[in-house]
């Protein structure tokens, strides 16, 4: 169950954790940039994810009501792991590097670039109409092509192009 996304360092001042919860009201921050500023209204407007999560108008998703749903969300499995740690019983998925609700860093993830099969970003369509090939219209049509110009005819006795 690992991700396919990676995980990049977050250089902004508030952390993504739309999947944790949600935020009640906007958080007031005194500087939108980190450089250029002073050092106490950079350091009020840098928050963590503990500091995001401590905060009033912060409701997570999913809370841990006792120890037991703690255990029960661990990757530890009794019936295929013989002789485990202790520690065994309260590891989490995230700390295995699997995707959960959770985010242990503050971090964003970074979708895989897209695969081009042929090198270049030319997309295949599906042919809406199939002409028939005996169309002289669709072929290359030499000297001797039974079409003629518009307007002009060939007559039969003398081969002369004549314009009616």
């Amino acid at each position: 169950m690992k991700s396919q996304f990676t995980q990049v360092r977050n250089k902004k001042l508030l952390p993504d954790l739309r999947k944790e919860g949600v935020l009640d009201k906007d958080i007031v921050l005194t500087t939108k940039e980190k450089h250029g500023c002073p050092w106490g209204s950079r350091l009020f407007s840098h928050h963590t994810l503990a500091s995001v999560r401590k905060l009033s108008f912060f409701h997570p998703f999913h809370v841990p009501q006792d120890s037991l749903d703690i255990v029960l969300a661990a990757t530890y499995n009794h019936s295929t792991e013989r002789f485990a740690d202790c520690e065994d019983l309260y590891l989490q998925p995230e700390t295995h590097g699997c995707d959960t609700w959770r985010r242990m860093r503050n971090t964003y993830d970074k979708a895989p670039p897209v695969f081009i099969p042929l090198g270049h970003p030319m997309k295949r369509g599906g042919i809406k109409e199939r002409r028939s090939p005996h169309s002289v219209k669709l072929m290359n049509s030499g000297v001797h092509s039974s079409q003629t110009n518009p307007g002009y005819s060939r007559q039969a006795a003398g081969g002369a192009i004549f314009f009616y």
